[in-house]
């Protein structure tokens, strides 16, 4: 059920066009909060650079949130929390699942508003650091991609001018925001095993990488609620390899979920999957399928990367905004394939490259 009716209160964020750049999205009403069973109450948050994010309440003696969000949000989260009858100063922990922007960029404010404990992987917020250093790294990450995937200059040109807007545009509002720390902080680091009480409830986690090097996977202990952030979403995830992805350790942890008997599963875009089990083996099916589309392509003739997620994913995927998560995903099955001896890649006019397959 619906937990409150819209309240009249005026929001603005940054969102995302269908071409991928980003532009201030206003919002009149608070998010809608709804009870969806199971002591768990669910809102979603808009941000630039993906589908809104799904935010869960775990409601307990002490009430916990499962991720927070992106930055420039922090009023929407309080507003939404404020409507079934809470705010930023009641919730006693926030776990976090990993550390990309979509997930975490709140907690650089939320400390000022806030005494709530924040919990993420052990070694997460060293590796990161500064936050804006580590966008920067990632916007590298993805402009490198570009260059690799891109011959035609000014197809290129303009691809990468938009990446670079829009980081610059996230970069600006990080330093318009005068009640934020850069340097991302948790009080509590966690590894596989540790349980977090919450009074009446308790929650456990699961290292489940893959989309992510430190994504976790809460769950609360004794009744089969799992909350999977980025691993199990509608679609496939973005996997960057040359960051913090891998798509062998992403196969493992969707395998790992499957010997687990889940009663339902939420994600951190989308909707709850009826079945999880299915959705997880659906998921595993879509990657194998794309990976041997890949291998039989290759077997034919040498590709880009561009010509191979056009004929994996078809060509309307090039101008929409999913177009770079679609390079990484494919990169990933290369780079997989380049690690067992089987991809050979040519170096064309370096960063831009071909892939053939080694008899």
């Amino acid at each position: 059920m619906l937990l409150q009716n819209h309240r009249k209160i005026p929001f603005a964020t940054l969102g995302v066009t269908k071409n991928g750049s980003m532009k201030v999205r206003k919002f009149a009403n608070t998010p809608i909060v709804e009870d969806i069973g199971n002591g768990i109450l669910k809102f979603s948050l808009p941000q630039p650079f993906y589908a809104d994010n799904n935010i869960y309440i775990i409601q307990a003696e002490e009430p916990a949130l499962i991720d927070s969000g992106f930055s420039q949000n922090l009023g929407l989260l309080q507003a939404a929390l404020q409507s079934v009858g809470l705010n930023l100063h009641k919730i006693k922990h926030i776990f976090y699942t990993h550390n990309h922007v979509d997930h975490i960029s709140a907690a650089l404010n939320i400390r000022f508003y806030s005494n709530a404990r924040l919990y993420g992987m052990k070694g997460m917020a060293q590796g990161v650091g500064d936050y804006g250093e580590y966008m920067e790294s990632f916007n590298r990450t993805i402009i490198r991609l570009l260059y690799k995937a891109i011959q035609d200059t000014k197809i290129r040109t303009e691809k990468v001018e938009l990446e670079r807007r829009n980081h610059r545009e996230f970069m600006d509002s990080l330093v318009r925001t005068k009640k934020a720390d850069p340097i991302l902080k948790m009080d509590t680091e966690l590894v596989q095993g540790d349980v977090v009480s919450l009074g009446d409830r308790e929650v456990g986690f699961l290292h489940t990488p893959g989309h992510n090097s430190w994504h976790l996977t809460p769950y609360i202990l004794g009744e089969g609620l799992y909350f999977t952030g980025d691993l199990v979403l509608e679609n496939i995830s973005a996997i960057f390899s040359e960051l913090d992805g891998n798509l062998e350790e992403y196969h493992n942890s969707l395998e790992r979920l499957l010997q687990i008997p889940i009663k339902r599963l939420f994600p951190a875009h989308g909707e709850e999957p009826q079945k999880p089990h299915h959705k997880i083996r659906l998921l595993k099916k879509t990657l194998s399928i794309m990976e041997r589309g890949v291998i039989r392509r290759l077997k034919e003739k040498s590709y880009d990367l561009d010509q191979m997620v056009l004929e994996s994913m078809g060509e309307k995927v090039q101008k929409s905004g999913f177009y770079v998560i679609a390079l990484a995903v494919i990169h990933s099955i290369l780079c997989k394939l380049q690690d067992q001896g089987h991809v050979h890649v040519n170096e064309i006019d370096p960063p831009y490259e071909t892939y053939s397959w080694i008899d």
